[in-house]
């Protein structure tokens, strides 16, 4: 697995659910619903799975990675564009080698994009793009989980809180690879190739709520070849949330908190930390 599905599978706010990547973490008779998201859902993954749909029925109170209402008001969208502007005199592709820039011009001609109006824009914007219309040419199309639970949510008039901010999220997209752009937008290219036949190993995995694959195929790679970005994607995000989970599993009511299923697995998945820290967790059957 790649850098950028990496990315995709963890941090964009487009999300859904497996069938048994739901676990119950519990500190005595206190206990909260930790879910693993996947970013984006086909048509064919609804209805979603019923032990999903049980637990929100246990519960009133939501936590999402961030608030999702603030990604969709005009005021975010417009700090989005900002934050991937490149300075005032840059373009993509002065901010590419040619190479990396010519490679990218074919990709987008290959596939009908007009790159300029992604000329002001940093090349994480236009990875990110590319990434996103390659799901969609599989189908994946649908509302995510995330966006799906808030609405319910919402007309429930249920309560939902979340463990970070959007700008805390839109930091690291709009700044991930910072100096290693070429590398960033050839990786990119070179995963649109391979996208189906990764998605059907990832999405199997999450599926059957397997950590250790998930672990395998989404994390391992990422430690391995893009480290700092592991660091600032995974495991700092891991460890600003801990101190939060922990306050909810001091609460008597029951929460359900639904996070990219790349942040439960791993030596520093959320799920190893709270096992750690002594507490009981045991998949949802």
């Amino acid at each position: 697995m790649r850098l950028i599905l990496s990315l995709i599978f963890s941090l964009i706010c487009l999300s859904t659910l497996a069938e048994t990547s739901l676990w119950k973490v519990s500190n005595g008779d206190k206990h909260i619903y930790l879910g693993g998201t996947f970013h984006m859902l086909a048509e064919s993954d609804y209805p979603l799975p019923a032990e999903f749909e049980d637990t929100y029925q246990k519960v009133n109170w939501l936590v999402f990675e961030t608030d999702i209402s603030a990604l969709e008001s005009a005021e975010f969208q417009q700090q989005f564009q900002q934050a991937f502007l490149l300075p005032a005199g840059e373009t993509l592709k002065t901010a590419l080698s040619d190479t990396a820039f010519q490679q990218l011009s074919d990709y987008c001609q290959q596939n009908q994009i007009d790159l300029r109006p992604f000329m002001p824009f940093k090349p994480q914007f236009i990875s990110l793009i590319i990434v996103v219309q390659e799901l969609q040419k599989y189908g994946l199309t649908a509302e995510g989980v995330d966006n799906y639970f808030y609405n319910k949510a919402k007309a429930d008039n249920k309560l939902t809180t979340q463990l970070e901010s959007p700008n805390q999220q839109l930091h690291f997209l709009a700044n991930m690879a910072d100096g290693n752009e070429d590398n960033l937008i050839q990786q990119t290219l070179a995963d649109a190739k391979e996208l189906e036949s990764m998605m059907d190993g990832m999405r199997k995995a999450w599926r059957d709520g397997d950590d250790k694959t998930m672990d395998i195929l989404g994390i391992k790679p990422m430690q391995q070849d893009y480290p700092k970005i592991y660091q600032s994607l995974l495991v700092e995000r891991n460890n600003n949330w801990m101190p939060r989970i922990e306050t909810l599993l001091t609460h008597q009511e029951p929460k359900l908190v639904l996070v990219g299923a790349l942040h439960l697995a791993g030596q520093d998945g959320l799920l190893a930390q709270l096992k750690n820290k002594g507490y009981r967790v045991a998949q949802v059957p």
